[in-house]
């Protein structure tokens, strides 16, 4: 049988899946859900090795290489601005080092490959339902078009229609306990240059971080609080601006002029999904955080979806029977990326009846013992994990 891939989600899983497809002579359709293919202002993202390495499979590196910069280590400081560690994520050279770049960039730039090497990207057409027929699927779009392939898969993100298509019992993304703030300011902001690490401050009432990685600040700002953010709640940039100051005042770190110079203010709930009975039917596939979102602070869920699209490509490519091909995908994939969910998961709520300054104190010695000691340095069997393309 020759396949023929509907991909739901112009995004980096699906675009990169494309990509892979292609690569694997399948062709391919990608059907985006925004009218602008999510080129939005969004959040900067560190790209780890393994990421990279997935990319080189499938002749992708180099153009992601022009769009982002070269982070190599994380600097860790207090509230006071003492400096806690180093912990570094190069490997046998600079050229080795994660890179860091908006997240729309990246989805933009992989997004345009993916029709230079002959996928057929429309953006603009929302998934509602998919019906299976003995040897090809049809997905229904909301404009009431049609698309017919003989696997669909759902690249979809964290709120995947798809997913409730493979398994209606599955798990509704959960709140992860904090609500995470991203934004940019620009290069003349007053801020120390930190321009090959992401330098993190934990400050008396929230995390701070930033890179001044190719000329402007990337930043985040990470908040402990027991409700996520409801769609009602003002998040307006001034109105977030002034929150931001008031948690971040008291810190001797340069968070405060970073945010008031700010021209960029998102403020998002981390979510993250619960692991999944299935992600395939017969002849539907999930892959990236339609199937596995992972906490931010695991730095894994762009990598771990380019690794899914060339994972797939291959097995797509090495098998007739699309239910034979999406079986093998998640053999393969399944315990990988729920060890990689686990393997990072940060504390940050407040112990009851503890006082505050105590606890920063107990939290700033841990951390600078687990940089000295080498425990927050980036797992092998995750940061190294080669795919290469056979």
């Amino acid at each position: 049988m020759t396949h023929h891939a509907i991909i739901v989600g112009g995004g980096i899983a699906g675009s990169a899946a494309a990509i892979a497809l292609r690569k694997a002579g399948i062709t391919a359709e990608v059907y985006e859900a925004r009218h602008d293919g999510g080129d939005y202002s969004g959040a900067a993202l560190r790209l780890p090795r393994n990421g990279l390495n997935a990319l080189r499979a499938i002749d992708a590196h180099d153009i992601v290489a022009d769009i982002s910069y070269p982070v190599a280590n994380t600097e860790l400081s207090s509230g006071t601005g003492r400096h806690l560690g180093t912990v570094s994520f190069t490997g046998n050279g600079h050229n080795d080092a994660p890179r860091t770049m908006p997240r729309a960039r990246l989805a933009r730039v992989l997004r345009s490959a993916a029709a230079d090497h002959g996928a057929a990207v429309t953006t603009n057409k929302r998934l509602i339902t998919a019906t299976s027929r003995s040897s090809s699927v049809i997905a229904t779009f909301d404009d009431g078009s049609t698309a017919e392939g003989t696997v669909l898969i759902g690249a979809d993100g964290l709120n995947s229609t798809t997913r409730r298509l493979v398994c209606p019992s599955a798990p509704e993304p959960r709140y992860a306990g904090t609500h995470l703030v991203y934004g940019y300011a620009p290069a003349n902001t007053t801020a120390p240059p930190s321009p090959d690490a992401f330098h993190i401050y934990w400050g008396r009432k929230a995390t701070f971080g930033y890179t001044t990685a190719g000329g402007d600040i990337y930043w985040y700002a990470n908040i402990a609080s027991p409700e996520p953010l409801s769609t009602e709640e003002a998040r307006d940039t001034e109105t977030w601006r002034k929150r931001l100051v008031t948690l971040f005042r008291r810190d001797r770190t340069p968070a405060v002029n970073i945010i008031r110079a700010a021209t960029v203010i998102l403020p998002s709930n981390t979510r993250t999904l619960d692991t999944m009975p299935t992600w395939h039917t017969d002849q539907v596939i999930l892959i990236g955080d339609a199937a596995h979102a992972v906490p931010p602070a695991t730095e894994q869920g762009a990598a771990l979806a380019l690794e899914d699209a060339v994972v797939l490509a291959q097995q797509l490519r090495s098998n007739e029977e699309a239910a034979t091909a999406l079986e093998a995908f998640e053999a393969m994939r399944r315990e990988r990326v729920i060890r990689a969910g686990a393997s990072r998961r940060s504390r940050t709520t407040h112990r009851r009846g503890t006082p505050r300054w105590i606890e920063q104190r107990s939290r700033d010695r841990r951390i600078a013992q687990a940089a000295q000691s080498g425990a927050m340095d980036p797992p092998a069997w995750l940061h190294e994990h080669q795919i290469f393309w056979h």
